[in-house]
């Protein structure tokens, strides 16, 4: 029997026992999967069927807005418990889900460390650095031995969410370096810290965005970051699991963007989000490109008599577009990871153009080349003379053959110019490079692929 179903059968009987020995032999993570597949009443039921010792490790797995409400249906003291019992930063998202009377009733069950923590975390934006730092982290000084150190530690290892990265300051909190549980483990209890300690002083500012502090933690392999003030006092950590979440948090906006969908994601997910809430989030977006794709109408209605002339051009016109939005987006997608990971900056954008601008003209030759051949191959072998003369025109297969290698060419050219140029573009203004990537390309390109395709062959075929 799976997992969740043997959850709900327990709820339907009343079973209490049953269920807290089937969450008892589950990893906390795995119990709160199965919680979030169940439906509102039913997770009502588990709340209440669980003890708080259960429900604080299941909660600290769940996402903010379930937390929120699986809290919301306790009685009083219970969440004064669970609240409690939860890292300070995970306390601080469940607030920040909840409206603001509600917040305010939470904050009030805090004790007073608690409540301070949190008032602490709740000054930042949610997506800034001091937004998802934890302010349970140990220190020391650099003037104690190791045996100091460790009867400190004894009695803070109940607090510090990662003693993994132990942080030495001054009498001002400000960073001085750290040391390692395992420095503090093999080394004589009479060693002084600083004899142990490295001076490694890297840290983000509490104002930063979240992204920046994921960048400093994947560039120099951090377990911990910390964070500070502008006084460069120490405020908190990001901690390696917070990174993950930024990670997923950053890569899921960016996806949505690129798939033009705009506002804030909806944290308790696909199947729980209303569908109003996802007809907002993509409505403008294709709107807005509906509007300009009728642009490509509007030039294939300007062209007409081209096509009356030559209606074997329609043929080509899907692949010309086509191959124009796959280049843009290739390179859009290309430039815009290489900008996230730090590999360059706007201020390098005619480098970045001018290699995307070589690449597209290599593309757009070897396409159109291949294109034309393959063309003539093809309809010299399926189309008898008659027919052919009769979708040409006076035209010859020649022409016909090299308008389109010589459109392609310039349209794979100027597409892959576009993708590479727009995000960077972005960037320099401030805009996040993602909302320019794959339906705003595709949809620009689309329409220059068009005025390409019937400039060059105007020209070519003289019409």
């Amino acid at each position: 029997m799976k997992i969740p179903e043997s959850i709900k059968k327990a709820i339907r009987s009343g079973n209490e026992s049953k269920l807290q020995e089937i969450c008892n032999s589950l990893h906390p993570a795995d119990a709160a999967a199965a919680f979030t597949s169940l439906n509102e009443k039913q997770q009502i039921q588990f709340a209440q069927f669980l003890n708080n010792d259960a429900l604080s490790l299941i909660t600290s797995f769940l996402p903010a807005s379930e937390s929120a409400d699986l809290i919301a249906s306790l009685e009083e003291k219970d969440r004064t418990v669970i609240l409690e019992s939860l890292p300070d930063d995970v306390v601080t998202d469940l607030i920040q889900e909840t409206d603001e009377n509600q917040q305010k009733t939470y904050v009030e069950l805090l004790s007073d460390e608690k409540k301070d923590a949190a008032e602490t975390l709740l000054g930042y934006p949610e997506d800034s650095a001091g937004g998802r730092m934890t302010t349970s982290y140990a220190t020391l000084q650099e003037n104690m031995s190791v045996k100091e150190a460790i009867e400190i530690l004894e009695e803070t290892k109940e607090d510090a969410e990662i003693l993994a990265r132990i942080y030495v300051v001054d009498e001002n909190k400000r960073i001085l370096g750290k040391v390692r549980l395992r420095d503090l483990t093999f080394n004589a209890w009479s060693t002084p810290i600083k004899d142990i300690m490295d001076h490694e002083k890297l840290a983000i500012r509490a104002e930063e965005d979240q992204e920046e502090a994921l960048k400093m933690m994947l560039k120099y392999d951090m377990l911990a970051l910390p964070v500070i003030d502008k006084a460069n006092q120490l405020l908190g950590i990001i901690t390696h699991d917070d990174a993950l979440e930024i990670q997923e948090e950053e890569s899921t906006e960016d996806l949505e963007k690129a798939a033009a969908i705009a506002g804030e994601r909806d944290e308790e997910g696909y199947l729980k989000s209303p569908v109003l809430s996802h007809f907002k989030r993509r409505a403008v977006w294709v709107f807005f490109l509906a509007i300009v794709a009728i642009l490509s109408g509007l030039v294939i209605l300007k062209y007409e008599s081209l096509l009356e002339n030559v209606f074997i051009l329609a043929v080509y016109m899907p692949m010309i577009v086509a191959t124009g939005g796959n280049t843009g987006s290739q390179a859009a997608t290309m430039v815009i990871r290489a900008m996230s990971l730090g590999e360059f900056t706007p201020s390098e954008f005619f480098r970045v153009v001018w290699k995307e601008l070589r690449i597209g003209l290599a593309l757009g030759a070897l396409l159109g080349a291949l294109i034309a051949i393959g063309s003539w191959i093809l309809i010299t072998t399926f189309i008898n003379p008659d027919t052919l003369k009769s979708i040409t025109g006076e035209h010859g297969l020649s022409d016909l053959v090299i308008t389109v290698g010589i459109a392609l060419t310039i349209q794979v050219s100027a597409s892959t110019f576009i993708g590479g140029a727009l995000p960077m573009m972005a960037k320099s203004c401030k805009l996040d490079p993602a909302v320019v990537a794959s339906p705003a390309i595709t949809t620009i390109v689309d329409v220059l692929g068009l005025l390409i395709y019937f400039g060059i062959a105007s020209m070519m075929l003289g019409i």
